[in-house]
C-alpha cells in the first residue's frame, strides 16, 4: 500500500508542503550551490531569432477569440503579436497596407491552428532537477506501460544502474513509483481487492546489495530497501535520535516514509547526490520546455514557486530564448510566509516568472491515500487521509481555525488562491475557508481556485459558483486513475471524480492540469480524457467513469486556452489570437474538433500530429514530417 498514514484530525507533525519541495528549497537553493547550477554563460549573447511578418491562411484557423471556437480564414502576425485575423481578402489588404513585403503561408489540407495550448498546474522545477532519477513511473510518453508491476519497475532499476554509479557513496534515485497504477493484490483476511503493498523487504527483491529510495508519483511518500535505511540511519543523527537503533527504525517504518517529518531526514542524507545529479539543471529545463513544446504547449503555470525557483528560472530565462511563457503561485505554508507577501498587484503585462496566485496545499492524493476524505477510503488501511493545518482538540470534521485564519490573511492583503484540496473533506474546508474569507473581502475581484478539486459534490459546485471560485481538474485521475478509484480506492463514491460537465452546466470556467510531473505533460491528451472518460488501466474493454460528466471537445479546447489563460492572469496576452496578443501558437496536423467521436477520439487526440509551435511568432518547434 502506498500509504499507512493512520494521523488523528489533531496530529501536529504532517506537513503541508510537498516534502520534496521544502528539501529541495532549503538544501539546494543556497548561494553556493545556484552558482553550480548558474549558466556558465550569463546573459544570453545570441541575438533573438526575428519574427517574421507574416499572414498565415488556409487549413483551419481557429483564433478562440472570446472564447468561440469560430474559424477565420488567415491571420496575420508582426512584431511577435497577432495584428489582424478575419477573411483572407481582408487580412491580405490589411497587410499590404500596413506591412509592404510581408510573407505568406498556406496551410495545407487539415492542418489546424490554435493559439498555444496551456499547462495551468505544473511543477517546472522539481521535475527539471530529478530528470536525472531512474524513471519508475507507469508512464511511457502519455500512456500507461504495460505491464507495469513490480517486475517492469526491478527492471528499470537494475537496467540504468549506470546513470548514478559515477557518483561517489551514490544511493539509487527512483521517481515516479506508483502502486495504484500496479495489479491489484488479494487483501489478506479481507479477501477484497487491495493497492500492491511496498515496504523494505518488496524493495529488496528488487536490489539488497545498494542502498535505494523511490519516490512516489504524488511526492509525498518516499520508499526505502533495508540498505537504505541503514544507510540514514549510519548518517543522519536525527534519526538515530528518534529511533535509538536501526533495528526499531527499520521495524517502526518498515521503508515507507510519509510526508516530511518522515522523508526529510532521509532527503537530507542525499541532498549533495540530488544537487550532483541537477548541476546540469538548465539542459533539463530546455529539454522539459521543448518536450511541451513537442505536445503544443506554450504557456506553463507553476504551482508552486518560491524564491529559490523564481531565481533559478529568471536566471534561465536571461541566458536562453525563450520556447515557453512562465507564471506561477507563490507556495505558502503558514502564517509566517503570508506576512512577506505584502499586497498584491496584478500583472499588467508580461513579464517571464510572474506571480499570479499564492498556493496553499491542504491535503495529499487521493491515489496515494493521503487526500483528505469525508469518510474512509474503501481499501485497507482504512483511514479518511491528511489535512495539513491541524490543531490539537479540533474534531475531524471541523475546519481548523489556523487554516482559516491563513486563507483570510492571504484574500485580505488582495491575493488570489489556488487551494490543493483532493479529498471531498478537504474541498468542503476550502469552501468554508473561502466564504469566511471573501465575506470580509472588499478589494476587487479575484481569480481564486481550488486545484485538483476530484471529489466533488452538487453543494460544493452551488457553493463556488456563488463565490467565483473555479476549478482546475487534474483529469488523469479520470483517464490514468479511475479504475483504481472505481475498483478499489472508493467504489461508489467515484461518482463524485472530476464533475467537469456538472460544473460547466451551472456556468463556471474549468481548466484540465497535468500536474506534471504527476502526469505527463499534454493538453492534447487532457483534452482527450476529459470528453471520454476512458478508465484506460482496462486493457480488456472500453469502460466510461461517469458518462454524464463527459464534455464537449469545444469546452475541452476552451479548458486548455482562452479559460486556461484567464484563470492563470495571462488572458491579456495568450489564451486567444486577438489583436495585439502574443503570436503563441500551434500548428496541428488535424483539427481535434473534427473527430467527433468515440472511436475517433480514444488514444488519438492526444497523438495529433504537432507540425510546428510558436513563440512570439517564431518557431520553437518543428515536428517530423509524416
Amino acid at each position: 500500500m502506498e500509504n499507512q498514514h493512520t494521523h488523528a484530525h489533531g496530529c501536529t507533525h504532517c506537513s503541508c508542503n510537498n516534502p520534496v519541495l521544502e528539501i529541495l528549497k532549503e538544501e539546494l537553493f543556497s548561494a553556493e550551490n545556484l552558482a553550480k547550477m548558474k549558466s556558465k554563460s550569463g546573459k544570453s549573447t545570441t541575438p533573438p531569432t526575428p519574427s517574421p511578418t507574416l499572414m498565415i491562411s488556409g487549413g483551419t484557423i481557429r483564433p478562440m477569440i472570446n472564447g468561440l471556437t469560430d474559424t477565420v480564414e488567415a491571420i496575420g502576425i508582426a512584431g511577435g503579436n497577432v495584428v489582424v485575423t478575419g477573411k483572407k481578402t481582408d487580412v491580405a489588404e490589411f497587410m499590404a497596407q500596413n506591412y509592404p513585403g510581408y510573407q505568406t503561408r498556406e496551410l495545407a489540407g487539415k492542418q489546424t491552428l490554435l493559439p498555444g495550448l496551456i499547462e495551468p498546474h505544473v511543477h517546472i522545477v522539481p521535475t527539471a532537477m530529478m530528470t536525472e532519477w531512474i524513471d519508475v513511473s507507469p508512464f511511457e510518453g502519455q500512456n500507461l506501460r504495460s505491464p507495469y508491476d513490480l517486475t517492469t519497475v526491478g527492471n528499470a532499476i537494475n537496467s540504468n544502474l549506470s546513470k548514478i554509479s559515477k557518483i561517489p557513496k551514490f544511493v539509487i534515485l527512483g521517481r515516479g513509483l506508483d502502486p495504484s497504477l500496479m495489479p491489484f493484490v488479494t487483501g489478506t483476511g479481507t479477501g477484497k481487492e487491495e493497492l500492491q503493498p511496498i515496504d523494505n523487504k518488496i524493495l529488496d527483491n528488487i536490489n539488497s546489495d545498494l542502498p535505494m529510495m523511490l519516490l512516489s508519483a504524488s511526492m509525498h511518500t518516499l520508499y526505502l530497501n533495508t540498505q537504505a535505511l541503514n544507510y540514514v540511519f549510519d548518517n543522519n543523527k536525527e534519526v538515530r535520535d528518534k529511533y535509538l537503533t536501526v533495528d526499531n527504525y527499520i521495524n517502526k517504518t518498515k521503508g515507507t516514509l510519509e510526508q516530511s517529518p518522515e522523508m526529510r531526514p532521509a532527503m537530507k542524507v542525499v541532498a549533495p547526490q540530488i544537487v550532483a545529479m541537477a548541476v546540469d539543471i538548465e539542459k533539463y529545463l530546455t529539454e522539459l520546455f521543448q518536450t511541451a513544446n513537442s505536445r503544443g504547449a506554450t504557456f506553463m503555470y507553476d504551482a508552486g514557486l518560491n524564491s529559490g525557483f523564481e531565481k533559478l528560472l529568471t536566471n534561465y530565462v536571461d541566458s536562453h530564448p525563450a520556447l515557453v511563457r512562465i507564471g506561477g503561485a507563490y507556495l505558502c505554508a503558514d502564517q509566517a510566509d503570508v506576512t512577506k507577501l505584502g499586497n498584491y498587484q496584478q500583472p499588467t503585462e508580461y513579464k517571464p516568472v510572474y506571480y499570479g496566485h499564492v498556493k496553499v496545499v491542504s491535503d495529499g492524493s487521493n491515489q496515494g491515500l493521503t487526500g483528505y476524505q469525508s469518510t474512509a477510503y474503501r481499501c485497507d488501511p482504512g483511514n479518511i487521509g491528511i489535512f495539513n493545518y491541524l490543531q490539537t482538540g479540533v474534531p475531524a470534521n471541523s475546519m481548523p481555525p489556523n487554516y482559516n485564519t491563513l486563507i483570510s490573511t492571504v484574500v485580505n492583503q488582495g491575493w488570489p488562491l489556488m487551494i490543493h484540496a483532493n479529498g471531498d473533506q478537504a474541498v468542503t474546508f476550502a469552501i468554508d475557508a473561502y466564504q469566511s474569507a471573501l465575506a470580509q473581502y472588499k478589494g476587487p475581484g479575484l481569480r481564486n481556485r481550488i486545484e485538483h478539486c476530484s471529489m466533488l459534490t452538487a453543494e460544493h459546485i452551488t457553493a463556488m459558483l456563488q463565490m467565483g471560485v473555479s476549478p482546475s481538474f487534474l483529469i488523469g485521475h479520470v483517464g490514468y486513475w479511475g479504475q483504481a478509484f472505481s475498483k478499489v480506492i472508493f467504489g461508489e463514491k467515484v461518482k463524485m471524480l472530476d464533475l467537469c460537465a456538472s460544473a460547466l452546466a451551472v456556468g463556471m470556467r474549468i481548466t484540465l492540469h497535468s500536474d506534471n510531473e504527476v502526469s505527463p505533460l499534454g493538453p492534447l491528451r487532457m483534452m482527450e480524457q476529459s470528453i471520454t472518460r476512458i478508465m484506460e488501466e482496462n486493457t480488456t474493454s472500453i469502460e466510461v467513469l461517469n458518462a454524464e460528466e463527459c464534455i464537449t471537445p469545444e469546452q475541452a479546447l476552451v479548458a486548455v486556452t482562452y479559460d486556461a489563460a484567464w484563470q492563470c492572469y495571462a488572458d491579456k496576452w495568450v489564451g486567444s489570437l486577438n489583436t495585439g496578443y502574443f503570436a503563441d501558437f500551434v500548428i496541428l496536423g488535424e483539427d481535434p474538433l473534427s473527430l467527433k467521436t468515440q472511436s475517433e477520439q480514444y488514444m488519438k487526440m492526444r497523438d495529433i500530429q504537432v507540425v510546428e509551435t510558436w513563440l512570439g511568432g517564431v518557431p520553437v518547434y518543428i515536428g517530423e514530417a509524416q
